[in-house]
């Protein structure tokens, strides 16, 4: 239906709604230079923030402060502009084939970090309640699209106990009582001594993936890195 629609509908940028020359594109070509990825050496390599970073530690303030619990964590882009348009429409607007390409701009970031192949891709898993009203699970296609790329299985070893509404509009302390006891590990996860990369597709306070990461270690892997699309600007 999507290969045909542009007879009817003609093609117009995702971000600007400008008319495009092609229905294979996304966005024009002013949108698609704002697609800047974000580069891992002006960034914590433990939360991937910028404020009070500090290069020749490559950490910034807080994480010195603290245990990080990912060996690594990164994103690939700020989010805004088009790499966030890109992120709203696969969430809620129905676009799921849209994870194909950003699984792959993550395998491009994943690259440029030069982190070990994964034994194992875990999606950050959504509420059943979400999860039956989209259809999928937004983070599980990203991290599938990622996996054929590099070469490492998905498996949703995740399971998500609360949560059953949308945290968008919440501030941070709100996210962190309500992340508290979110999530669990599946019975027979098969993690332990295993390199795991954990999936999703927003970091916005970090709660959700700190809560996902204190979960997996209870179960022993060898070592947890995180990865996302986007990061939500500090």
């Amino acid at each position: 239906m999507r290969g045909c629609s542009h007879l009817i509908y003609p093609p117009i940028c995702l971000e600007c709604a400008e008319s495009l020359q092609s229905a294979n594109h996304l966005f024009c070509e002013n949108c698609t230079l704002q697609l800047t990825v974000l580069n891992p050496q002006d960034r914590c390599q433990y939360c991937f923030g910028e404020k009070n970073f500090r290069p020749h530690l490559k950490i910034c303030q807080k994480c010195l402060k603290s245990e990080p619990l990912f060996h690594r964590l990164a994103a690939v882009f700020e989010y805004a502009g088009p790499a966030a348009t890109l992120v709203k429409h696969l969430k809620y607007a129905n676009q799921s084939y849209l994870a194909e390409g950003m699984g792959a701009f993550l395998a491009y970031q994943f690259y440029q970090l030069k982190w070990p192949v994964p034994d194992l891709i875990i999606p950050v898993p959504l509420s059943l309640t979400h999860h039956f009203s989209r259809g999928y699970n937004q983070a599980e296609l990203i991290a599938m699209a990622l996996g054929k790329i590099i070469g490492s299985p998905v498996k949703q070893v995740l399971k998500r106990k609360s949560g059953d509404f949308s945290q968008t509009a919440l501030d941070r302390s709100q996210r962190e009582r309500l992340e508290g006891s979110a999530f669990f590990v599946k019975k027979n996860a098969a993690i332990q001594d295993r390199t795991i990369l954990v999936i999703d597709d927003v970091l916005t306070t970090g709660t959700t993936l700190k809560r996902c990461a204190e979960v997996l270690w209870e179960e022993a892997p060898k070592s947890l890195y995180g990865l996302t699309f986007c990061r939500a600007t500090e």
